[in-house]
């Protein structure tokens, strides 16, 4: 019996979304491609490895492949990152916020520091209100930052973008006619203004409860009905909701951006770039 490595990936990949829409859309290759490795893969162990309907799950015997998947799949990313390691040299200092899709950031900034080796990095994380400063005071050559989807450069690269919205804890409701309580990141946060202007326009009296840079402080305040907080999709838990009077008070669109200096070597920020784009964009 051989198994080959992609179709561990895509077996992997169609368990972990559920669906092999969303799985060949995070491969990059078609829907019917996923599922004729995940039916070779099949066949060639001899057993059903996924449920099929409308959320695709693993079987027992899917689970258990699994189990051995993640180290082939690993131990094989390593090993072709490892021969293909280039001798491209330089420094790149990195400034990045905060809140980007978790541990993800670091997994590729590890996959970069193995395939290039002679690349030092430096990298500093904050508010992405500080990185845009640091990026245009030439204290940083790339930059990862929030901004409203209206400060989009150009030669910005657009990793995803999604609309803010107020939200509070699921089981605490802000009547307009009171003093609302917001939770906010602070002074470093890019789109502050927006936020407070959108009460402003809806002639409401507000005050900042707690400031907090860290998104997990902020979720945990809103979470608990201590405020009201401007938020994007992807960082609205379970346990909150969109405020009643959201559409009164409409928030720009959101966008993560790489920025790059024209001062640096292109070649050395390109390589860089190019890895953060692939692995952090949205492919849907």
């Amino acid at each position: 019996m051989k198994l080959d490595v992609e179709s561990l990936r895509a077996l992997r990949a169609v368990v972990d979304t559920g669906t092999f829409t969303e799985a060949a859309a995070q491969l990059g290759m078609t829907q019917s491609a996923v599922s004729w490795k995940i039916k070779r893969l099949e066949e060639r162990v001899g057993l059903e490895l996924v449920k099929r309907g409308q959320e695709i799950e693993a079987t027992p015997d899917g689970r258990d492949l699994l189990h051995y998947a993640d180290r082939v799949i690993e131990a094989h990313d390593e090993a072709v990152e490892h021969l293909s390691r280039s001798d491209l040299e330089g420094v790149i200092r990195l400034g990045t916020n905060e809140d980007l899709r978790g541990g993800k950031l670091a997994d590729v900034l590890a996959r970069f520091g193995r395939m290039y080796p002679h690349i030092r990095l430096d990298v500093r994380v904050q508010l992405s209100g500080e990185v845009r400063d640091w990026f245009d005071d030439g204290e940083v050559d790339l930059a990862v930052v929030q901004i409203p989807a209206n400060e989009v450069r150009p030669d910005d690269v657009e990793l995803w973008r999604e609309q803010l919205e107020w939200v509070h804890g699921t089981d605490h409701a802000f009547p307009t006619g009171d003093v609302i309580p917001v939770v906010s990141f602070g002074p470093g946060l890019v789109y502050l203004d927006e936020a407070e202007e959108s009460l402003k326009r809806g002639g409401h009296r507000w005050r900042t409860v707690l400031e907090c840079p860290m998104l997990s402080g902020v979720q945990a305040a809103v979470e608990s009905g201590l405020g009201i907080s401007a938020l994007n999709a992807r960082n609205v838990t379970d346990e909150m909701q969109t405020w009643a009077h959201n559409d009164a008070h409409p928030l720009p669109e959101l966008c993560e951006v790489i920025r790059t200096s024209a001062d640096g070597d292109p070649e050395v920020l390109g390589a860089l770039r190019d890895a953060l784009a692939t692995s952090l964009g949205d492919r849907t």
